[in-house]
């Protein structure tokens, strides 16, 4: 019975220390990856990160300036083997859609509109739940006429 307490407080403990390791994996994949786009204002580059179990979902928005070229990118730690990525206008309509990904789906969007765009991130494989993930909607420039 001793052994049992000693193992919860032991995974109690180190808990935090572990979430935190997963989530700077999960932001060093996601500076990365902004660093390959060569976004134009790398200021104004908008980031979500959290953990998800398997078929988990979560959804954000952002405003999205006509004529503005963006790449929506999401990255996922090691444990995760499948991340699906939807932009969605604001009635919830998929405008685009990445699930053949794997672990790194990227979307490119210049929107006609200025508005409030939804971006939805699913966990579709994930070995030990929760898994981490991070979201990055990088500004690319204006669109050449």
């Amino acid at each position: 019975m001793k052994a049992v307490v000693v193992l919860v407080a032991t995974s109690i403990v180190t808990t935090p220390a572990v979430a935190q390791r997963w989530q700077r994996q999960v932001e060093e994949r996601a500076q990365r990856a902004v660093q390959a786009i060569e976004p134009a204002k790398p200021l104004n580059v908008v980031k979500r990160s959290g953990m998800l179990n398997l078929n988990e979902s979560v959804s954000f928005e952002t405003t999205l300036r006509q004529g503005q070229r963006y790449a929506i990118v999401a990255v996922c730690d090691d444990d995760c083997s499948r991340l699906e990525l939807t932009l969605l206008t604001p009635s919830r309509s998929e405008i685009a859609k990445e699930a053949n990904s794997e672990s790194l789906p990227t979307l490119h969007f210049t929107p006609s509109t200025t508005m409030s765009y939804g971006i939805r991130v699913v966990m579709g494989g994930c070995r030990w739940n929760p898994c981490w993930y991070a979201v990055a909607v990088v500004p690319l420039g204006e669109n050449p006429l």
